[in-house]
This record gives C-alpha cells, structure tokens and sequence, in this order.
C-alpha cells in the first residue's frame, strides 16, 4: 500500500500520494494547470508557490514541480501580476547607476528587510546582487544573480 500525506490546496483537504511533487499532487486531485505549470523543470520559476505546514509559523516559498508535499501542507499559488519588466539593447546603453536608476527605480527604495533573500525560491542572496547594483558593481551582480529564473517570488515579499 502506498503512502499518502493530506494536502490543503485553496483550503480543501486532499490525500495524495506522499512522492509527488506539488505540480503533480494538484493534478492527481483534478485540477487542470493551464497556468503556473511552465517547464515543469524548475528553470522557468511559473509554478511559484507558498505552503506552510499546520502547526508551523513557517511560510515557505518554492517552485511546485520540484518540491515534494508533504502531510498537513497547506498551499496557495502564487497567482499571476504583472512585473515591470524593462526591454532594452545593450549596445546602446552603458551600464552606469543613473542608467540602472531610470530603469530599475524600485531597488533604489531596497529598505534592507532581506525578504527577498528569505523567499528565494532558488536560494540565492537576492539583497546582495540588489545592493551590487545599486552600487554600480553589474559584474559582480550579474555574477551573484546569474541562477535567477524570474519567478518574481522575491518582488512579491517586497514591502
């Protein structure tokens, strides 16, 4: 017999098989993903997602199709907003900070909270690269950014 966990997914109880991943554990209870599903991979960062477990204070974020559930875990997707996403050549622009700053005004208002970092869904130190940026330092924040998949979980803990 297999083992099955108890999940909440938008506050209704399912029992699941206990080896899969969020994404699947969705599809197993008969939700059909036409969104947030993406490259089911863990490199597109669509399947942003929140859980928490009964009983913790924890609020964890991560990419659903590569995390396992696991009993009493109560989830909520992340659901879609639309992020400033600025589109430029790189030819014709010199990196400086007054370019950053017109581009990218929001990490000039970074209050130093570190819920960025804390949401990560990839684990990366997202206040450094911020805070590499701010500074005029792009190679060492390209550098510290470079495993970002977009999945926008850090501008959405943002104060």
């Amino acid at each position: 017999m297999e083992k099955t966990v108890n999940i909440f997914l938008f506050g209704k109880k399912y029992e699941v098989p206990a080896e899969l991943t969020i994404m699947t554990a969705m599809e197993y209870a008969g939700y059909q993903l036409v969104r947030g599903c993406g490259c089911r991979n863990g490199f597109c960062g669509a399947c942003a997602t929140f859980y928490r477990i009964k009983g913790e204070r924890d609020l964890h974020a991560c990419l659903a199709c590569q995390t396992k559930v696991e009993d009493n875990m109560y989830i909520a997707t992340l659901p879609f907003f639309p992020l400033v996403k600025q589109v430029y050549d790189m030819e014709k622009i010199t990196p400086t900070e007054a370019v950053m700053m017109q581009l990218y005004p929001e990490i000039y208002a970074c209050v130093g909270c570190n819920a960025c970092t804390k949401a990560c869904t990839q684990g990366l130190n997202v206040m450094q690269y911020i805070a590499y940026a701010q500074r005029g330092d792009f190679a060492a924040c390209a550098e510290e950014s470079f495993d970002c998949v977009m999945c926008g979980v850090c501008s959405s803990r943002c104060p």
